[in-house]
């Protein structure tokens, strides 16, 4: 059986399908499951569910709802002047679905927003297999948005960590910005998320924003010019007879600061997607080292700043990991573990209890 990206799937050993999201090799799919994760799976342990809904089919389902290519390329934004809940001028792009009611599955139209005051040239490389290719380049007004394309969810790929370079002016006398090149960098699987998508002020539509570059961050000093403010500092404070002060040395973090829900509990996912974005060529066997190894380091940090719980989230799968972790913490002492309530994680989670040294 032969599986493309956004294919409906239904799992052969265990109840419930989700959506293909990326092809691995002929053997290996991941697919996208309800509760938002995404699951590595045998190509054999899949039964495909039908195919994507194309815009044909779309039309014949909503007759009244129009899917043709728009016209309309290059379009104001709906900006408003010194809105606070604004988005910060810069530049961004959008993905809108054609269909605002059914936002999972209808084709997206991408935008390239020059959400500023300059004028914008650009140019935009796709990102296929590893290698940039040149897609589209132009000039946008300022305040404006232009249509790129209209995308198939098929698609995604390519523009997951693909490039956008631009250029701005401005006429007159002004403060010139320097170049920017900025990663398109997203998880193709955000697009099977319907919490992804949301209303748009600029747009006035549901649409998933990925910010590339903010004239903010474009304003600052120069490393040259930082530099010497910071020679004339010390040479002054020379000068008065007094040693500079050295700056007071930051608190290093926690490495479980990212998932602690609270001062005492973490809440880890294993899922391979979360831990890395490159692994779409690791074997089966890789990943699974990934994730333990993170696992290990995990209850190892616990143990160390004397965490009450963490649960790993790891998903149902094949079991593979599951079975690896249970390993593990049978032969660990001070820890009691079970599975995570399921009400909350599903059957995809385990709870680890750390016993305190009252001595």
């Amino acid at each position: 059986m032969k599986l493309k990206i956004g294919d409906k799937v239904l799992f052969l050993n265990e109840k419930g399908g989700g959506i293909v999201t990326k092809i691995v090799d002929e053997q290996i799919v991941h697919v996208a499951v309800e509760d938002g994760f995404e699951i590595p799976y045998a190509v054999s342990d899949l039964l495909k569910a039908g195919g994507g809904a194309t815009d044909e089919d779309r039309s014949r389902i909503h007759p009244q709802r129009n899917f043709e290519d728009t016209d309309e390329e290059v379009s104001p934004l709906y900006a408003i002047p010194n809105k606070p809940d604004q988005l910060k001028e810069g530049v961004y792009l959008a993905m809108v679905p054609r269909d605002q009611e059914n936002l999972l599955e209808t084709p997206m139209d991408f935008f390239l927003l020059n959400h500023g005051a300059q004028q914008l040239l650009f140019s935009l490389y796709l990102n296929r297999s590893g290698s940039y290719h040149g897609e589209e380049f132009g000039f946008i007004e300022p305040y404006s948005k232009l249509r790129i394309k209209k995308v198939e969810r098929t698609e995604i790929e390519d523009w997951a960590n693909g490039l956008v370079q631009v250029v701005f002016f401005s006429e007159g006398k002004t403060t010139p910005l320097p170049p920017a090149s900025a990663t398109i960098t997203f998880k193709p699987v955000k697009i099977y998320k319907e919490d992804s998508f949301s209303y748009e002020n600029l747009l006035r539509k549901k649409a998933m924003i990925v910010e590339l570059v903010t004239l903010e961050n474009l304003s600052m000093k120069k490393p040259r010019e930082v530099e010497n403010e910071e020679n004339i500092k010390i040479l002054q404070e020379k000068l008065k007879g007094s040693a500079p002060e050295r700056p007071v040395k930051k608190e290093s973090k926690s490495f479980l600061d990212k998932h602690k829900v609270d001062d005492k509990i973490a809440e880890v996912d294993l899922h391979i997607g979360e831990l890395t974005e490159h692994f779409a060529n690791l074997s089966n066997k890789d990943m699974l080292n990934i994730q333990m190894d993170y696992f290990k380091k995990c209850m190892e940090e616990a143990k160390k700043e004397r965490l009450a719980k963490i649960i790993f989230i790891h998903g149902v799968g094949n079991g593979i990991l599951k079975n690896e972790m249970l390993r593990f913490l049978r032969s660990s002492d001070g820890i009691d573990f079970y599975d995570a309530p399921y009400a909350r994680y599903g059957m995809g989670a385990t709870e680890v209890l750390f016993y305190r040294n009252t001595k």
